[in-house]
């Protein structure tokens, strides 16, 4: 479990949310790669798209494969999950 500083954007690359402090957590299931985390931010536009792109400062990045929002008081709380590698420039 770790913080980055990152950003989710649209797959046709349109910026959601950035420089963001995200909670991550990578593992593996048998020989599948997987992850997930959550993040807040104080404005997040309607997320209604089927999949999203996960990009970290530290240059790694993925598809996001799930995502659920939730307000907490006057923020919205994101939780997402993904599949795969989490890989520089992937």
């Amino acid at each position: 479990m770790a913080f980055f500083t990152g950003s989710v954007r649209s797959l046709n690359g349109r910026v959601i949310v950035e420089y963001v402090e995200i909670w991550i957590n990578t593992f593996r299931f048998g020989t599948q790669d997987s992850w997930y985390g959550s993040f807040e931010a104080s404005v997040v536009p309607a997320l209604d798209a089927p999949a999203y792109r996960l990009q970290l400062a530290d240059g790694r990045e993925g598809h996001i494969t799930r995502l659920t929002t939730w307000l907490r008081g006057e923020n919205v709380m994101v939780y997402f999950e993904g599949s795969g590698p989490l890989t520089a420039g992937a």
